[in-house]
């Protein structure tokens, strides 16, 4: 018995840090950057920076799945689900931020992110990126 839960518990490891790894940053296919640092993605998804590099409007977007928006807090803002809640909630509250449009499903978000200049989001990288550029972060 102890056996099977060992094995289960390193397979919820292995599976746990592959989902963490399998996130896409995308973006609308007229944004001009085409990399971003670690540290870019947490500005945006944060509120911090509201331009891309040609000063033109960033919309970032989320999706409401919570195994990729976990995932995605995870891999990219490390922070929990609670945290950035009770962050947004703060920002609304302060008045210094509009916490981001969410959609339900992933098409909803790509066909948001294709058709809006200026848009960023994220997929799970089993998703096909159709219309939006994949954005490389460094």
């Amino acid at each position: 018995m102890k056996k099977v839960l060992i094995y289960l518990l390193i397979a919820m490891l292995f599976s746990s840090a592959a989902a963490f790894a399998d996130i896409l940053i995308i973006s609308n296919k007229d944004v001009p950057d085409t990399a971003l640092s670690q540290k870019n993605v947490q500005e945006i998804f944060l509120g911090k920076r509201v331009q891309w590099s040609d000063n033109s409007k960033i919309h970032f977007v989320t999706i409401k799945n919570p195994d990729i928006h976990e995932a995605f807090l995870k891999q990219y803002l490390k922070k929990s689900d609670a945290k950035w809640k009770a962050y947004w909630k703060r920002m609304v509250f302060t008045g210094r931020g509009t916490p981001p449009q969410q959609f339900g499903t992933t098409q909803e978000l790509l066909e948001y992110v294709s058709k809006t200049d200026g848009a960023v989001g994220y997929i799970d990288s089993e998703t096909t990126a159709v219309n939006v550029k994949v954005v490389n972060v460094k």
